[in-house]
């Protein structure tokens, strides 16, 4: 009998302890972890180096193409300041970028579909097409 009387004492100190831990979270349910949130993926747009002179092919040979809720990262790789302008700023929800200086670039999340024409405000030549499209 004498063995099982340290047993009696160290269970009243398991269940105080036990009652101690749980005391926070009493009378609450479990909580649903948070879901890790998808990565937002990245297409680039960039101002080609020489873009003033190259008018309508200053951001390419193509339309500039991004994807509902994907990051449009506008980098400058010529040697000028531009800042971009869309032509129609409801169309789609970018409206311009800040300055972007040699090297420079800005990235933002594009959520309205359309399509918009896009210009240089400092260079006005240099045009092109922005499209945001539903995947």
């Amino acid at each position: 009998m004498r063995a099982l009387r340290p047993v009696f004492h160290a269970v009243p100190a398991l269940a105080l302890l036990s009652m101690i831990s749980c005391g926070k979270n009493a009378g609450r349910l479990p909580t649903t972890p948070t879901p890790t949130p998808t990565p937002v993926v990245t297409a680039s747009a960039y101002i080609l180096p020489g873009a003033v002179s190259m008018n309508d092919w200053a951001f390419g040979d193509e339309p500039v193409v991004i994807y509902t809720n994907e990051r449009l990262r506008w980098v400058n790789m010529d040697s000028l300041t531009h800042l971009i302008v869309a032509d129609s700023p409801d169309a789609t929800d970018f409206r311009k970028t800040d300055e972007l200086r040699p090297g420079g670039e800005q990235s933002l999340v594009m959520t309205k579909l359309g399509t918009t024409t896009i210009h240089c405000a400092i260079h006005p030549s240099m045009t092109g097409t922005l499209i945001v499209r539903d995947r």
